[in-house]
């Protein structure tokens, strides 16, 4: 899995690929955006069919990073499959309302916004 990658005034946008060539791997990307200073990631996931249980994990890590240190990681435009196992997943483990959100509409539950003054 590739990303390119947005840097924005307060977030990251990270575009997944299944394979492009002029794009960071998804790792790389992720430890890019939680070096910086900004406090959210916003992950496009509209160019993929599917996301691996090992996508998920990294994505995971990187969520709980931020989340522990007052920042989000926002998944957006989920293949079905992985938007049903996740939406599963929340209800289970809303305790730790760790926003690993499957949708922007499922962000605003956590009263989060777009990063910019464009939208998706």
């Amino acid at each position: 899995m590739r990303a390119y990658v947005e840097a924005r005034s307060s977030s990251y946008l990270l575009t997944l690929h299944a394979t492009e060539t002029g794009a960071y791997p998804l790792a790389a990307a992720l430890r890019r955006a939680l070096r910086s200073a900004r406090c959210s990631v916003w992950v496009d996931c509209r160019h993929v069919s599917m996301l691996s249980a090992e996508v998920l994990g990294l994505l995971r890590q990187c969520a709980s990073r931020l989340w522990r240190h007052g920042g989000h990681l926002i998944l957006c435009h989920l293949p079905e499959a992985t938007r049903a196992s996740l939406s599963a997943e929340a209800h289970q483990a809303a305790a730790a309302s760790e926003p690993l959100a499957a949708s922007l509409l499922d962000a605003t539950q956590y009263g989060l916004a777009w990063p910019s003054s464009s939208q998706p």
